[in-house]
Protein backbone atom coordinates (compact mmCIF):
# COMPACT_ATOMS: atom_id res chain seq x y z
CA UNK A 1 0.00 0.00 0.00
CA UNK A 2 1.29 3.64 -1.23
CA UNK A 3 0.41 6.87 0.29
CA UNK A 4 1.65 8.79 -2.01
CA UNK A 5 5.09 7.34 -2.69
CA UNK A 6 5.38 6.17 1.06
CA UNK A 7 5.33 2.48 0.62
CA UNK A 8 3.23 0.94 3.73
CA UNK A 9 3.66 -2.34 4.30
CA UNK A 10 0.96 -3.17 6.53
CA UNK A 11 -2.67 -2.46 5.72
CA UNK A 12 -3.19 -1.12 9.59
CA UNK A 13 -3.12 2.80 9.69
CA UNK A 14 -2.64 3.83 13.22
CA UNK A 15 -4.44 7.06 13.00
CA UNK A 16 -3.97 10.25 15.08
CA UNK A 17 -5.67 10.88 18.28
CA UNK A 18 -5.31 13.52 20.48
CA UNK A 19 -4.09 12.01 24.05
CA UNK A 20 -3.79 8.76 23.09
CA UNK A 21 -1.12 8.64 20.23
CA UNK A 22 1.63 9.16 22.28
CA UNK A 23 4.81 7.28 21.93
CA UNK A 24 4.60 4.88 24.18
CA UNK A 25 1.36 3.57 22.54
CA UNK A 26 2.67 3.84 19.35
CA UNK A 27 5.98 2.14 19.89
CA UNK A 28 2.89 -0.95 20.91
CA UNK A 29 0.88 -0.64 18.32
CA UNK A 30 3.85 -1.09 15.86
CA UNK A 31 4.95 -3.82 17.44
CA UNK A 32 1.29 -5.48 17.17
CA UNK A 33 1.26 -5.02 13.63
CA UNK A 34 0.68 -1.23 12.61
CA UNK A 35 2.59 -0.16 9.71
CA UNK A 36 2.11 3.13 10.13
CA UNK A 37 1.45 5.47 12.87
CA UNK A 38 0.79 9.25 13.20
CA UNK A 39 1.52 11.59 16.26
CA UNK A 40 -1.15 13.45 17.92
CA UNK A 41 -2.00 16.59 16.04
CA UNK A 42 -0.06 19.72 17.46
CA UNK A 43 -0.94 23.09 16.91
CA UNK A 44 0.90 24.93 14.17
CA UNK A 45 0.80 27.88 16.33
CA UNK A 46 2.83 26.52 19.02
CA UNK A 47 5.02 25.41 16.51
CA UNK A 48 5.67 28.75 14.96
CA UNK A 49 6.10 30.20 18.62
CA UNK A 50 9.02 27.16 19.58
CA UNK A 51 7.02 25.74 22.07
CA UNK A 52 9.10 23.00 23.46
CA UNK A 53 6.11 20.49 24.52
CA UNK A 54 4.74 20.78 21.27
CA UNK A 55 7.70 19.62 19.79
CA UNK A 56 8.08 16.65 22.28
CA UNK A 57 4.74 15.39 20.72
CA UNK A 58 6.57 15.21 17.32
CA UNK A 59 9.42 12.37 18.24
CA UNK A 60 9.41 9.53 16.69
CA UNK A 61 10.86 5.74 18.02
CA UNK A 62 13.60 3.87 15.96
CA UNK A 63 11.11 1.77 14.80
CA UNK A 64 8.46 4.41 13.42
CA UNK A 65 9.12 4.12 10.10
CA UNK A 66 7.04 4.84 7.43
CA UNK A 67 5.28 7.11 10.24
CA UNK A 68 2.96 10.75 9.85
CA UNK A 69 3.23 13.91 12.04
CA UNK A 70 -0.11 15.50 12.56
CA UNK A 71 -0.50 19.58 12.67
CA UNK A 72 -3.72 21.83 12.68
CA UNK A 73 -4.03 25.10 11.86
CA UNK A 74 -6.24 27.84 9.62
CA UNK A 75 -3.57 30.53 9.48
CA UNK A 76 -1.77 30.03 5.83
CA UNK A 77 1.71 31.28 6.81
CA UNK A 78 1.96 30.07 10.19
CA UNK A 79 0.60 25.89 8.61
CA UNK A 80 3.35 26.43 6.12
CA UNK A 81 6.09 27.10 8.56
CA UNK A 82 5.18 24.90 10.97
CA UNK A 83 4.71 21.45 8.13
CA UNK A 84 8.35 22.01 7.66
CA UNK A 85 9.15 22.31 11.48
CA UNK A 86 7.48 19.35 11.86
CA UNK A 87 8.92 17.52 9.02
CA UNK A 88 12.36 18.54 10.50
CA UNK A 89 11.47 17.88 13.77
CA UNK A 90 10.24 14.54 13.53
CA UNK A 91 11.74 13.34 10.14
CA UNK A 92 7.84 11.78 9.50
CA UNK A 93 7.87 10.65 6.08
CA UNK A 94 4.26 12.18 5.73
CA UNK A 95 2.86 15.97 6.86
CA UNK A 96 -1.02 15.16 7.77
CA UNK A 97 -2.81 18.34 7.98
CA UNK A 98 -5.97 17.76 10.38
CA UNK A 99 -9.18 18.62 8.81
CA UNK A 100 -11.59 16.39 10.49
CA UNK A 101 -11.37 17.35 14.57
CA UNK A 102 -14.81 18.64 15.48
CA UNK A 103 -13.40 19.33 18.60
CA UNK A 104 -14.55 23.26 19.97
CA UNK A 105 -10.93 24.13 20.91
CA UNK A 106 -9.89 23.22 17.31
CA UNK A 107 -12.18 24.06 15.27
CA UNK A 108 -13.91 27.03 16.76
CA UNK A 109 -10.93 28.99 16.17
CA UNK A 110 -11.00 27.78 12.56
CA UNK A 111 -9.05 24.70 12.29
CA UNK A 112 -9.94 20.75 12.27
CA UNK A 113 -13.06 19.70 10.66
CA UNK A 114 -14.56 23.91 10.16
CA UNK A 115 -11.46 24.14 7.48
CA UNK A 116 -14.27 21.58 5.59
CA UNK A 117 -16.57 24.79 5.69
CA UNK A 118 -13.80 27.11 4.24
CA UNK A 119 -12.49 24.69 1.15
CA UNK A 120 -11.03 28.18 -0.43
CA UNK A 121 -8.76 28.44 2.83
CA UNK A 122 -7.80 24.39 2.92
CA UNK A 123 -7.19 24.73 -0.83
CA UNK A 124 -4.86 27.72 -0.32
CA UNK A 125 -3.02 25.85 2.86
CA UNK A 126 -2.30 22.99 0.69
CA UNK A 127 -0.62 25.21 -1.98
CA UNK A 128 1.90 27.11 0.27
CA UNK A 129 5.30 27.25 -0.63
CA UNK A 130 6.80 24.57 1.78
CA UNK A 131 3.65 22.89 1.93
CA UNK A 132 3.80 20.01 -0.50
CA UNK A 133 0.98 18.68 -2.60
CA UNK A 134 0.44 14.63 -2.65
CA UNK A 135 1.53 15.45 -6.45
CA UNK A 136 4.88 16.00 -5.07
CA UNK A 137 7.79 12.82 -6.28
CA UNK A 138 10.25 14.54 -3.17
CA UNK A 139 11.24 17.13 -1.32
CA UNK A 140 14.67 18.67 -0.95
CA UNK A 141 15.98 21.84 0.43
CA UNK A 142 14.33 22.92 3.45
CA UNK A 143 12.93 19.62 4.73
CA UNK A 144 15.61 17.64 3.96
CA UNK A 145 15.02 14.70 1.47
CA UNK A 146 12.36 13.13 2.92
CA UNK A 147 9.14 12.60 0.86
CA UNK A 148 6.24 14.76 1.98
CA UNK A 149 2.70 14.03 1.12
CA UNK A 150 -0.72 15.76 2.47
CA UNK A 151 -3.45 13.71 3.49
CA UNK A 152 -7.24 14.65 5.26
CA UNK A 153 -7.33 12.10 8.29
CA UNK A 154 -10.50 9.56 8.05
CA UNK A 155 -11.16 9.62 11.67
CA UNK A 156 -13.06 6.11 11.39
CA UNK A 157 -13.33 4.73 15.30
CA UNK A 158 -13.80 0.81 14.78
CA UNK A 159 -15.23 -1.67 17.26
CA UNK A 160 -13.12 -4.99 18.19
CA UNK A 161 -15.87 -6.65 16.24
CA UNK A 162 -14.94 -4.53 12.96
CA UNK A 163 -18.15 -2.41 12.76
CA UNK A 164 -17.92 1.43 12.61
CA UNK A 165 -19.32 3.02 16.20
CA UNK A 166 -18.09 6.12 15.43
CA UNK A 167 -15.74 9.21 13.85
CA UNK A 168 -12.93 11.38 15.55
CA UNK A 169 -13.28 10.51 19.48
CA UNK A 170 -14.78 8.11 21.79
CA UNK A 171 -11.88 5.86 21.85
CA UNK A 172 -9.45 4.53 24.50
CA UNK A 173 -6.14 2.90 24.27
CA UNK A 174 -7.33 -0.72 25.19
CA UNK A 175 -9.94 -0.80 22.75
CA UNK A 176 -7.40 0.34 20.18
CA UNK A 177 -4.93 -2.54 21.25
CA UNK A 178 -8.01 -5.35 21.12
CA UNK A 179 -8.90 -3.82 17.95
CA UNK A 180 -5.20 -3.95 16.07
CA UNK A 181 -5.22 -7.42 17.66
CA UNK A 182 -7.76 -8.36 15.75
CA UNK A 183 -6.83 -6.65 12.82
CA UNK A 184 -3.51 -8.48 12.54
CA UNK A 185 -4.65 -10.88 10.15
CA UNK A 186 -5.88 -8.34 7.94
Amino acid sequence: MYIGNVEIHSKLYLAPMAGVTDLAFRQICRELGAGMSCTELVSAKALCYQDKKSRSLLKLAPNEKPAAAQIFGSDIPCMAEAAVIAAEVSGADIIDINMGCPAPKIAGPGAGSALLRHLPLAGEIARQKGIPSMSTQAIGGAVGHNPISIIIPCHRVVGSDGSLTGYAGGIDKKRSLLTIERAKGF
